[in-house]
């Protein structure tokens, strides 16, 4: 295979989604770490999945200029369904640490 784009967008989008499980399991690990710190990793979590999608349309780019010789058309598409779901995940996250922080908040 010679599109690396596919291959690096595939990468990205996985460590994307590491990310923000990652950050969730420390949280559950260290009680030095609570999920409002942890929250941190959502706006990572954004950046990268974010690079992934273009990286994926990057891959596809490729796959069309050359005529389908370059490959990486699945992995790109695969690629892409991964950031679309690092996105939708670091959407809920928002939006639960948002419903956590105003618990917090009127307690």
């Amino acid at each position: 295979m010679r599109n690396g784009y596919a291959v690096s967008a595939l990468i990205v989008a996985l460590l994307s989604i590491g990310v923000l499980a990652g950050a969730g399991a420390v949280a559950e690990v260290r009680p030095k770490l609570d999920y409002l710190q942890a929250a941190a990793a959502v706006p990572v979590t954004v950046l990268l999945a974010l690079f992934a999608l273009s990286l994926a349309s990057r891959a596809g780019a490729v796959h069309q200029r050359t005529l389908g010789r370059a490959g990486g058309a699945r992995l790109a598409r695969f690629a892409r369904g991964l950031a679309v779901l690092a996105l939708l995940l670091a959407a809920t996250a928002a939006l639960a640490l948002g419903v956590f922080g105003l618990l917090v908040l009127t307690d």
